[in-house]
């Protein structure tokens, strides 16, 4: 009898030693970082906090996704739904003196506006969490004195084109997207507009298009758990 109470004390004390190092972790103060106006800003927290919060965007990026795919037959029909969403729902006129931030795209949906490259950051996000893979990149005119953010999205193994923020996209066919190899092509791709016609001439971006390699893991990609596990073993791993 003594030598199991023994024992039973031995396990207790471990599991409680553990429990307190287990908390201590989750208490360490680890940074965010947040762009306000374009300047970086460090925000501490405790571990736990930051965790909560990853799990609360992964929910509610979940329940969004699902909602507005509801009825969704093929990846076009869930990407051109979350098209249409990102661009009718985040406004594009921000109000004078109201602050550009840079934090987590949740963020960015719940405040309602953002700048041109956070449409993009929301609809690639929105697509990633619909199962298609996407993201974004700011491409140059040839002359690299004129960008624009524009988005990628896999669909049946090849990448369509979009413009979010001015609610365009490609086609090259009535019910075909245009893919990066046809627009570099030249083989007759037209433009859909949501609302207005385009301001912008594609045509000096989309001519200067680069071949795309294949898709790594970026802040579009990285909001599941999963992905985000993926990518800081990938990252410790260099």
């Amino acid at each position: 009898m003594k030598i199991r109470a023994k024992k039973c004390f031995v396990i207790t004390g471990l599991c409680i030693l553990g429990i307190v190092f287990f908390m201590a972790i989750l208490n360490i103060k680890v940074s965010s970082r947040q762009g306000i106006n374009f300047v970086a800003h460090t925000i501490k927290m405790p571990l736990y906090i930051k965790i909560i919060e990853f799990f609360d965007r992964d929910y509610h990026y979940k329940e969004l996704v699902e909602n507005i795919c509801q009825g969704c037959n093929s990846d076009q029909n869930k990407v051109l739904a979350l098209f249409e969403w990102t661009h009718q729902n985040i406004k594009r006129d921000i109000p004078e003196g109201w602050p550009i931030i840079d934090d987590h795209v949740w963020h960015i949906i719940v405040r309602g506006y953002g700048a041109r490259d956070q449409f993009s950051d929301v609809f690639t996000t929105l697509c990633n969490y619909a199962g298609v893979d996407a993201f974004y990149s700011w491409v140059y005119t040839q002359d690299q004195k004129q960008r624009i953010p524009l988005s990628f999205v896999r669909i049946n193994r090849k990448w369509a084109v979009f413009d979010p923020y001015n609610g365009i996209y490609f086609k090259v066919k009535k019910d075909k997207l245009a893919d990066v190899e046809a627009i570099r092509s030249g083989s007759g791709w037209t433009i859909e507009a949501l609302n207005k016609k385009p301001t912008i001439d594609y045509a000096i971006y989309l001519n200067n298009l680069s071949p795309l390699k294949e898709m790594g893991l970026g802040r579009t990609n990285v909001q599941s758990p999963l992905n985000r596990l993926r990518y800081e073993i990938k990252k410790c791993l260099k």
